[in-house]
């Protein structure tokens, strides 16, 4: 079987994407690294981290969040050539950001996933974590799939994370096609 070399999960904050990835992960029978950009703003000094979850200023000179999302982006291919499968869980709300990203992972078998789940339960679940400003969920929800095609989309409401991430699995034992990754770059190409 052809495993997708990178599965992208995108979907708003608070959508189930991490728990997901896990099932993911412990279901699949290839090893995938969860590699989300949370994941890698846990390297960032403490104070920093905790004053990028509350939507404060970071004080630190030399920080610049895009800088740092370019940095995760750039670090995908290094991953991938160096043979590591990985499954990225993250919103991409910025055009630009979802350019970039698919940019660096053209030429890879890319399984691209929409994760849904209803605002309501997205700002519920925003109200009880400490790791995001109050209003994110909203704010994502207007962006994260604009301008996006996916080779799946799953919907997280009412479904567990291990029966989602069988799933996928399915879609991939059934011979999944993987365009949406090349359709969403050229789209968002044309978009400029």
């Amino acid at each position: 079987m052809n495993y997708p070399q990178i599965i992208i999960l995108n979907g708003c904050r608070g959508a189930g994407k991490t728990s997901l990835a896990r099932a993911l992960q412990e279901l699949l029978p290839q090893q995938y690294l969860n590699f989300s950009l949370d994941s890698f703003l846990q390297t960032l000094p403490a104070s920093d981290l905790t004053s990028l979850q509350t939507a404060q200023p970071v004080q630190r000179q030399g920080h610049d969040l895009a800088q740092l999302v370019r940095a995760y982006h750039y670090a995908l291919p290094g991953l991938l050539q160096a043979g590591c499968c990985v499954i990225l869980d993250h919103a991409w709300c910025e055009r630009i950001q979802k350019r970039e990203l698919l940019t660096e992972l053209a030429g890879y078998r890319c399984l691209l996933i929409g994760v849904h789940c209803d605002l309501a339960v997205l700002v519920e679940r925003e109200a009880v974590r400490k790791d995001c400003p109050i209003g994110m969920a909203a704010w994502e929800y207007e962006r994260v799939h604009q301008d996006m095609s996916y080779d799946l989309e799953i919907n997280t409401m009412g479904i567990s994370p291990e029966d989602n991430a069988n799933n996928i699995y399915k879609y991939i034992q059934d011979g999944c096609i993987l365009n949406a990754a090349i359709d969403s770059l050229e789209n968002l190409i044309m978009l400029g």
